[in-house]
């Protein structure tokens, strides 16, 4: 058995990571039978130096395999590098091509073993939007990491074509280094059911980081010409307090209502977003969007951008995505939504479900990760 080693800064116990600590949680529950796992990750939420509870430095067993929990301040190149020369680990699964104190000491790491096999997600950093900020800083980084040697003999996974062709144009990858192997989501299926809905109402939900990158705040402005009636609740970590006092200091029409409803638990997203009609976040990029899926994956219809992997919910009628730069659209998708009845909310829901059902082949996924990690 291999011994896999997870490189994830951003991990369970945290709630303020977003996606990536669903979505590595998820491969390492379904692959723990084929490997011997081993996660180094960190024991406080982002932007804290608080310990989470009951979690101190150090090593804790779970199902799964064990975690080392590094304390605020410790997670540092070297101190990293010494825990992974300890594990000598058979391959690594580096979450985030931009986390130096991760990347440096696992590419030093295979650079003097060169049996290790590396796989390197970038978890959407290298979206055209994203990659965008600091990008005279990202590309200094990505020189310097290929000057020193250290890209030599280095896989990629992207979770689909388009990120793909981003690892490839920004990092210089050829095709052959680079899995496409998409994340993957469960429904509660409890919390799967159908919402009363009547028209000229409309209930909105977001679930997700509050900073520029999930674009709450351009949500927002479009709701500003909407002449229905919506209510639309924010869920997520506040990592930026000052874009989040601008989001909420739009000057809204009576008829929309905006609220913070706090931080939840990613184990309870689908019941929180069952609560709702729609789902709406213009996100600026995702390379795979957990909230999305599981939004579709518990019959609710999307409003987002068509800078995700989920476009194809135009046609199978499950949602709207649009392009950025027609704001008018935005608004008009929430208004047709929120002119629709009972009927026609419940056909573009079980719409949904069916669309995310037919795209997400979950067996076939997890087999492909475990050819990953067996093959690099």
């Amino acid at each position: 058995m291999r011994k896999l080693l997870i490189m994830a800064s951003l991990f369970y116990p945290q709630k303020r990571g977003g996606g990536p600590i669903v979505s590595i949680m998820n491969v390492v529950q379904a692959i723990k039978d084929e490997f011997e796992i081993i996660v180094i990750s960190k024991n406080h939420e982002v932007g804290s130096p608080e310990k989470l509870p009951g979690i101190e430095q150090g090593w804790v067993q779970y199902d799964f395999g064990k975690v080392y929990y590094f304390n605020h301040g410790q997670h540092t190149v070297q101190n990293v590098y010494r825990i992974i020369e300890e594990i000598q680990p058979d391959v690594i699964y580096q979450n985030s091509f931009f986390s130096y104190d991760d990347v440096l000491p696992v590419l030093r790491y295979k650079k003097k073993n060169k049996n290790v096999g590396v796989v390197i997600a970038p978890r959407g950093e290298v979206c055209e939007k994203r990659f965008a900020d600091g990008k005279m800083k990202k590309i200094v980084y990505i020189c310097a990491l290929k000057c020193l040697g250290l890209l030599k003999n280095v896989n990629y996974q992207a979770t689909g074509r388009e990120e793909a062709a981003d690892i490839k144009r920004y990092i210089g990858v050829k095709p052959e280094w680079i899995y496409d192997i998409n994340n993957f989501s469960y429904a509660d299926k409890q919390a799967v059911c159908s919402i009363e809905k009547q028209a000229g109402t409309l209930r909105l939900c977001f679930i997700a980081r509050i900073q520029d990158t999930k674009n709450l705040l351009y949500g927002i402005e479009r709701l500003q010409s909407v002449t229905g009636n919506v209510q639309y609740d924010i869920y997520g970590p506040i990592e930026n307090k000052a874009y989040y006092d601008r989001c909420f200091s739009v000057p809204l029409p009576p008829n929309v209502s905006v609220r913070y409803c706090g931080l939840i638990d990613h184990t309870i997203v689908g019941k929180t977003v069952s609560q709702y009609h729609a789902y709406y976040m213009p996100t600026i990029g995702e390379n795979y969007g957990h909230s999305i899926v599981e939004a579709l994956l518990h019959q609710r219809p999307v409003i987002i951008s068509d800078m995700t992997p989920w476009n194809a919910v135009n046609e199978a009628g499950a949602g709207y995505a649009i392009p950025l730069n027609q704001p008018q659209a935005f608004a008009e998708a929430v208004e047709k939504l929120c002119a629709m009845d009972g009927d026609a909310s419940k056909k573009m829901c079980v719409a949904a479900q069916a669309h995310i059902t037919k795209h997400l082949d979950i067996e076939a996924i997890i087999r492909q990760y475990i050819a990953c990690f067996n093959e690099v």
